[in-house]
C-alpha cells in the first residue's frame, strides 16, 4: 500500500523527475569476436566519427567467447564539419 504523492509544495526544490536530454544514443551489442569487429566497422560507416562523434564506449570479453560492447553516437550529425 502506498501513501499519497507529495504535494507540489513539499517537493519544491527537489528533483522533479525530468531528465536532461542526452545528445547521445547508446546501443549495446553482444557478438562473437569476428562479428563484433564487423558490426562496429559497419556502425562507423553508417555513423561517421567526424559527424556523429561515434565511439566504442565500452567493451568486455564474456566467458562465452563473445564480446559485449556499447556503441555511442550523437542523435543528430554535428554541423561543424
Amino acid at each position: 500500500m502506498r501513501g499519497a504523492p507529495p504535494s507540489p509544495a513539499a517537493s519544491k526544490g527537489r528533483f522533479d523527475g525530468a531528465m536532461p536530454q542526452d545528445p547521445f544514443i547508446r546501443e549495446k551489442f553482444t557478438r562473437e569476436r569476428t562479428a563484433a569487429k564487423k558490426l562496429a566497422a559497419e556502425y562507423f560507416e553508417r555513423f561517421p566519427k567526424d559527424r556523429y562523434q561515434t565511439e566504442v564506449e565500452s567493451w568486455r570479453h564474456l566467458q562465452s567467447q563473445n564480446i559485449e560492447f556499447t556503441m555511442k553516437r550523437l542523435r543528430e550529425p554535428s554541423e561543424s564539419n
